[in-house]
């Protein structure tokens, strides 16, 4: 008899750390899909001002091809990248806010 005790113990023990370790694992997997799904966002932010700097990149290279080498146009082009810049921040800023 003292030995169906001790069985049933056993099964309700691990019965509630199943359920426990279950629980667990699917609350990590949810932070994990959330996480995930940020780093895609990032990504393809990044990928975006990728394509908008080598667009840059090359419209200064061909400045510089068209016309020579000229302090002004890289100072100009500097400027401009800048001022693309300072939205896209403040653009992020706000939508982490949200």
């Amino acid at each position: 008899m003292s030995t169906l005790i001790h069985a049933d113990i056993f099964f309700f023990v691990t019965t509630i750390v199943v359920v426990l370790v279950g629980t667990a694992l699917t609350v990590a997997l949810i932070y994990l899909s959330k996480v995930l799904s940020d780093v895609r966002e990032i990504t393809k932010q990044v990928k975006e001002e990728t394509i908008l700097f080598r667009g840059d990149i090359a419209g200064l290279r061909d400045d510089v091809k068209r016309e020579g080498f000229r302090l002004e146009r890289l100072m100009l082009f500097f400027k401009t990248l800048m001022k693309r810049v300072k939205p896209s921040s403040k653009r992020s800023v706000s939508k982490t806010r949200k």
